[in-house]
């Protein structure tokens, strides 16, 4: 059973570094982050998340208010606050958070502090014939000028990959993700979403041609605004086509 993780920190070198710490660990998977409390309040009601990492110290909404909220809620995902200083440890436990981890943070520290939240602090997941449906993503959070927006995988043309992010393409605009296009590719529907290059990872419902070029490669052509050029992989091209019942 994966841990489903949310970040919240108002400092993106605070979030990326606790990502990277996050993705070596065994079983645990990010899948969203947030500046704000109230944005995170907001992911919160839309998935299902098993721990939150939270930063006490942020504008507005403080990291202890939020957990305040957090324990109104019917499905409440485990706390473990993250900060700078170590004074609102005695708040912070009142609060039942599972650990107080003072930055900077070691792997080391931060496994200790997972190994704690224990079988009743998380949600089960019954395997069952299904079990891939249920793990596929039914709205994807993604942030414009400190609003967070919920998208439906079918509102997406195609995802790109940018180095340690991905930028996703769709019908409502251009969104930047700290998802990667990995985590894309394993969570959105097989039967829609294919990487065809290990940039790209597109919805084959916009595909309109698919245009063969020289040396086996070949370039997809959506049914967006913009008539967008996607490429395939030579070691991609082949797969696809048989994806799509051309061979």
């Amino acid at each position: 059973m994966s841990l489903k993780v949310l970040i919240v920190d108002d400092e993106a070198p605070a979030r990326s570094e606790m990502r990277y710490l996050l993705n070596k660990i065994k079983n645990v998977e990010v899948l969203g982050e947030a500046i704000t409390a109230g944005e995170a309040l907001k992911l919160l009601k839309a998935v299902k998340y098993d721990i939150v990492f939270l930063d006490i110290n942020m504008p507005g909404m403080s990291g202890i208010e939020m957990a305040q909220e957090i324990k109104k809620m019917t499905h409440q995902p485990a706390i473990i606050f993250t900060t700078a200083y170590s004074q609102f440890a005695v708040d912070a436990f009142e609060l039942d958070a599972v650990d107080y981890l003072v930055k900077p943070i070691s792997k080391k520290r931060l496994l200790a502090a997972i190994s704690r939240i224990n079988e009743t602090q998380v949600r089960q997941i019954e395997p069952s014939a299904d079990e891939g449906e249920q793990k596929q993503m039914e709205r994807i959070p993604v942030t414009r000028q400190s609003k967070t927006i919920l998208l439906l995988p079918k509102e997406i043309y195609y995802i790109e990959s940018q180095g340690e992010y991905t930028i996703i393409h769709s019908q409502r605009g251009r969104f930047i993700s700290s998802i990667r296009l990995k985590d894309f590719q394993e969570k959105l529907s097989s039967k829609s979403f294919f990487r065809v290059h290990r940039s790209f990872v597109v919805n084959l419902d916009y595909v309109k041609e698919l245009i063969s070029l020289y040396g086996g490669l070949c370039m997809l052509r959506l049914t967006d605004e913009k008539a967008t050029e996607v490429p395939v992989s030579r070691r991609q091209a082949r797969e696809l086509k048989y994806f799509l019942g051309m061979k």
